[in-house]
């Protein structure tokens, strides 16, 4: 499931500060260097960003999303994880053909793509645009 940011804003809490109503550009911006800390990450290595977590912003019961960084397999490029639990969040990635940040449903456990009707079965976490 690919997200994008027309309507879908989220609420980012880095040490008790709250910024809210970001669109995932802002969100990039704000966690941009966290990306980058740490030069030695091994590839598909996941790093959580402490004391911080993330909300969709019209997410009446606030499920929480921990903040990670994810090291891609191939390259050196890096996404920012949203992760509900330890298998299951969204990547944060900048899409190569229209240079938009979108969101893309992620679990750890899978090894092959998943139609969007097989992800809907098995997905748990808060969804923005409905399951």
């Amino acid at each position: 499931m690919i997200i994008s940011d027309d309507n879908v804003f989220l609420d980012i809490v880095i040490d008790d500060e709250k910024f809210s109503c970001l669109k995932f550009s802002e969100v990039e911006e704000l966690l941009h260097e966290y990306k980058y800390k740490n030069n030695e990450m091994l590839p598909k290595e996941m790093i959580s960003i402490p004391n911080c977590y993330a909300y969709f912003n019209k997410d009446d019961e606030n499920n929480r999303f921990t903040c990670k960084i994810y090291k891609t397999l191939l390259g050196s490029d890096r996404w920012i994880m949203l992760m509900y639990d330890e298998n299951e969040g969204y990547a944060l990635y900048q899409n190569p053909e229209n240079k938009k940040y979108q969101l893309a449903w992620y679990h750890t456990k899978l090894e092959k793509p998943l139609s969007p009707s097989e992800e809907k079965k098995i997905m748990k976490c808060y969804c923005p645009i409905g399951k």
